[in-house]
């Protein structure tokens, strides 16, 4: 019992130490019905060159096809000339190491080393929905650990959670 405990204590705080920070920003008192049409405006890719696990475009592609996806399910359709809504992100990455001590339940038979080091890149997707006189009417922030192989579970999860209370 006492081993399911520490075990479960551990288990939260690692997944606190790396879960997601999401925040959801929107006008509660706008009218969203008025909205019928979307399309893509700027998008940006922040990580340096160097540093980069996929190009600008994939990215992007990635992006625009979970948005795509997202709001045509909310009853938007994509249009490629003047929309209600125009669609703008901004994505970035980098390296971070995490490092800490796992207590004294947390050795290892025959090892004395109490800390854990993790290695990951963390990045931070912000998504804006603007209206045609450019007032942000949406806005979606999301800061999660991403690499080039779950890059797409991870941007179309964001993306749902993000638009999960946009209206129908």
């Amino acid at each position: 019992m006492i081993r399911l405990i520490v075990f479960s204590a551990l288990l939260l705080g690692f997944s606190v130490a790396w879960g997601q920070e999401f925040k959801v920003e929107y006008d509660k008192n706008r009218d969203f019905k008025q909205y019928k049409t979307f399309r893509f405006g700027e998008g940006e890719l922040v990580t340096p060159k160097d540093q980069r696990q996929m190009t600008a475009e994939q990215v992007d592609k990635l992006i625009k096809e979970a948005m795509t996806r997202e709001l045509e399910s909310k009853g938007l359709q994509r249009v490629d000339s003047t929309a209600d809504l125009v669609v703008s992100y901004v994505m970035g990455t980098i390296a971070r190491s995490d490092a800490g001590d796992v207590g004294p339940m947390g050795l290892t038979p025959g090892s004395m080393d109490r800390t854990y080091m993790k290695d990951y890149r963390q990045g931070n997707l912000v998504i804006d929905l603007n209206d045609k006189r450019d007032i942000k009417v949406w806005r979606v922030n999301a800061t999660m650990e991403m690499s080039a192989s779950n890059a797409e579970k991870i941007i179309g999860e964001v993306i749902q959670k993000g638009f999960r209370k946009y209206p129908k």
